[in-house]
């Protein structure tokens, strides 16, 4: 009986220890979950956005972007506010009407979205001086997106523009 009553305040502590430990687990289970949703609403977010630039409705680019939200453009030297980025993007659409991003790969961490695509196009309109071709073209992109209360908040594009 003595081991009996000396062992039970072990046996206590342990079931204790172990509760706290699942309390703890379930907790940081319930953390990561939670992460993957927001990433998940995220990348979902960034699908929605080249959607609408396929379907060329620069009204959803906006609702999908923050009003203060840029761009960074490889070999710009400034961020660009998305809204100039968007009317460079109506531009391009004017001369390339059927582009369509084709989306390789997407991936979320946090607030950031990285995306590979492959943009693929048919030379119809005027671009930059150079009258349409009928050419079709691809050019291999990756952008990243930073999000901040459900819309983006900047981008960084990279794309193979010598390669179009």
């Amino acid at each position: 009986m003595k081991k009996l009553i000396s062992i039970l305040p072990l046996v206590f502590l342990l079931c204790f220890t172990f509760d706290c430990q699942d309390k703890e687990a379930m907790a940081e289970l319930e953390e990561l979950k939670a992460e993957e949703a927001v990433e998940e609403q995220n990348k979902e977010i960034v699908r929605q956005l080249y959607k609408a630039i396929d379907e060329q409705n620069f009204d959803t680019l906006l609702e999908l972007s923050a009003s203060d939200g840029v761009c960074h453009i490889a070999g710009v030297p400034e961020a660009v506010p998305i809204k100039a980025a968007t009317d460079v993007i109506k531009s391009y659409y004017e001369a390339f009407p059927d582009s369509t991003h084709d989306i390789k790969a997407i991936i979320a961490e946090g607030d950031i979205v990285a995306v590979r695509f492959t943009q693929v196009s048919t030379h119809t309109g005027d671009f930059e001086g150079i009258p349409p071709t009928g050419k079709k073209i691809s050019v291999e992109c990756q952008h990243m997106f930073r999000l901040a209360n459900d819309k983006i908040a900047e981008a960084w594009m990279v794309e193979d523009n010598l390669g179009m």
